[in-house]
């Protein structure tokens, strides 16, 4: 359980089941202080180097479009390809999960609140779940206001072969479990 102060309102309660989930939020609530989120030059690197592997940070432009500022080791290997520099239209799999990511991302923004989501992957070909992802996106501001960046946390678990035979998964090629905004 995550106990942290959010301004001044009253505790936040949240339930993590990832430590660095739970480490990064903390991490982006204290970088905030007494504002509804910090700004990109807040968050230092040196401060959460066991984070950095599975942190990405996501510029929002002008336009509405998205693009990745940094990704971290893991998640370029998780996801096959180091997007850095590149629009997420461009890079994001299939329609659907590509709108439904895209979705995210504008609900955090337009919010100006911390998003977490779970969801299950499925291999196209076989239609079995491989891999269950847990993100949350916590918005950016330079100005405290618009929101011109997100810093993301995204981690893999790994579904073995004997889980995804036991498990019956409706054959989607993603399925979104939990979806919470803070």
């Amino acid at each position: 359980m995550l106990h942290g102060e959010v301004g001044s309102e009253a505790k936040c309660e949240v339930l993590f089941t990832d430590p660095r989930l739970e480490q990064a939020y903390l991490y982006w609530r204290g970088k905030a202080r007494d504002r509804a989120m910090p700004g990109r030059p807040d968050i230092d690197p040196t401060e959460i180097p066991k984070l950095l592997p599975d942190v990405m940070l996501v510029e929002r432009l002008d336009d509405g479009r998205y693009r990745y500022r940094l990704i971290g080791t893991e998640n370029a290997r998780a996801h096959g390809v180091n997007a850095t520099g590149r629009f997420l239209d461009e890079v994001l799999p299939g329609p659907d999960y590509g709108a439904h990511v895209l979705a995210l991302y504008d609900e955090c923004v337009a919010s100006r609140r911390a998003l977490y989501s779970e969801c299950l992957f499925f291999s196209p070909a076989r239609r079995d779940p491989e891999r269950h992802t847990k993100v949350l996106f916590m918005p950016l501001s330079s100005d405290g206001e618009t929101v011109n960046m997100v810093f993301v946390i995204q981690v893999f678990l790994y579904i073995d072969r004997a889980t995804r035979e036991r498990h019956f998964v409706d054959a989607r090629p993603y399925k979104e479990i939990t979806h919470i905004l803070l």
